[in-house]
């Protein structure tokens, strides 16, 4: 990841313009919950305790984008091409088992990807292509058997993430 964000600081996310992401606190997110009351992180422990029928999977970075996608941008990521359609299946099958909870339905469409970095200050410079044209180069590919459940606490020094469990994926609960 070094020589990316060197290579993502020259066309435009330098300078301190960005402040990015620790290395330990990078993740997908697959579903935000927001503010949870125990009682119902308990419902949802439960619910999640069997494992998910989508097999593990293999995600390979090699794209990165911005969000929002025309514009100054205000987020920077890394996109994955090959495991997308499988993470989206996870995604899915974790949705119905919200829904199930009457968790209402995430109404932004699922993109996975790694959140790298956000603009401290919007509107000024860049307008995103640069950075989305960076040439990512070869990653590690990353083997995906479960999604973790975390609960996030916010302070001045940036995310904490507590692991409250994970669900393991497919054949990766039986072996």
């Amino acid at each position: 990841m070094g020589r990316l964000s060197q290579r993502l600081d020259s066309e435009g996310a330098g300078s301190g313009r960005v402040k990015w992401v620790e290395r330990e606190n990078l993740h997908i997110t697959v579903r935000f919950l927001g503010a949870t009351p125990e009682e119902r992180v308990h419902q949802l422990q439960s619910t999640l305790n069997s494992h998910l029928s989508s097999r593990p999977f293999v995600l390979r970075f090699d794209h990165v984008g911005t969000f929002p996608e025309r514009g100054a941008p205000r987020v920077v990521w890394l996109g994955t091409s090959i495991g997308a359609a499988e993470a989206t299946r996870a995604r899915d099958e974790l949705e119905e088992r919200l829904r199930a909870l009457d968790v209402p339905p995430e109404p932004r469409p699922f993109r996975p990807h790694l959140t790298l970095g956000r603009f401290r200050e919007t509107g000024r410079g860049s307008d995103g292509r640069a950075i989305r044209s960076v040439e990512v180069g070869r990653l590690d590919d990353v083997q995906v058997d479960y999604l973790t459940l975390y609960e996030s606490h916010l302070s001045s020094h940036g995310p904490r993430y507590v692991q409250l469990m994970k669900v393991l994926l497919g054949s990766a609960a039986e072996g």
